[in-house]
C-alpha cells in the first residue's frame, strides 16, 4: 500500500482497541503485532483470513458433492495430494441459505488439521493488519467469525480458521467409527 497517513499507518484501517481476547494469535503482551490478511470476497461478502493459514490458493474444480451433508458444505476436491472438504463461506456467514451459485471461482486451501477450503470468487489486496485494529464480533455465536475490520466503505469478517468446520456441521452429527 502506498497511501500512509502521519503516523504511517494506512488511512482505510480503523484503530480500535483491545482484539487480544477474542482471536487466535493475538495477545495482549504485544498489542502492536501485524499480520499479513489477505481478502477474499464472494457475492458482496469481503472475508479476510491471516496469510500464515493459507495452504495454497487453487484454480476451481468442482466439488465432488457428499451426501447428506450439511449447506455450507460443498463437496470435496483433491488439491496438491490432499482431499479437502470445500465450504461455502456464504452459508457460513449467514449471507444466503442457498448453494453458491457462481460456476467458476477460486479454491483457497487452508492450513489446519480438518482440512478445508473455501469457495470464493476473487482474491483481494492483503493487508498489514495490526491485531487490535480487529473490533470484536457482534455474533458472539458463530465461531468462524474472529472478528470485523473496517477497510474503506468495505466491513471484512475476519476468519477464525479453526471454528470454520464446527460453524459449517452446526445441528449436524459427525460420521464416527463404530468399533
Amino acid at each position: 500500500m502506498t497511501d500512509e497517513t502521519s503516523s504511517g499507518r494506512p488511512p482505510t484501517l480503523s484503530n480500535t482497541r483491545e482484539a487480544g481476547s477474542f482471536c487466535e494469535g493475538a495477545s495482549r503482551e504485544q498489542p502492536h503485532t501485524t499480520r499479513k490478511l489477505q481478502l477474499l470476497s464472494v457475492g458482496s461478502l469481503v472475508l479476510g483470513v491471516f496469510e500464515d493459514e493459507i495452504a495454497t490458493i487453487a484454480e476451481w474444480r468442482r466439488p465432488t458433492p457428499l451426501p447428506q451433508a450439511p449447506s455450507a458444505v460443498l463437496g470435496v476436491v483433491s488439491i496438491q495430494g490432499r482431499m479437502l472438504t470445500v465450504l461455502d463461506p456464504l452459508s457460513l456467514f449467514g449471507e444466503t441459505t442457498t448453494r453458491l451459485g457462481f460456476p467458476t471461482g477460486i479454491l483457497v486451501a487452508l492450513r489446519g488439521d480438518e482440512q478445508i477450503a473455501l469457495a470464493i470468487e476473487v482474491t483481494g489486496a492483503t493487508l498489514d493488519l495490526a491485531m487490535e485494529d480487529i473490533q470484536p464480533p457482534s455474533d458472539h455465536t458463530n465461531g468462524a467469525l474472529c472478528g470485523i475490520v473496517q477497510y474503506g466503505d468495505q466491513l471484512v469478517k475476519v476468519v477464525q480458521v479453526k471454528g470454520l468446520f464446527p460453524t459449517a456441521l452446526r445441528g449436524h452429527d459427525r460420521r464416527r467409527r463404530r468399533f
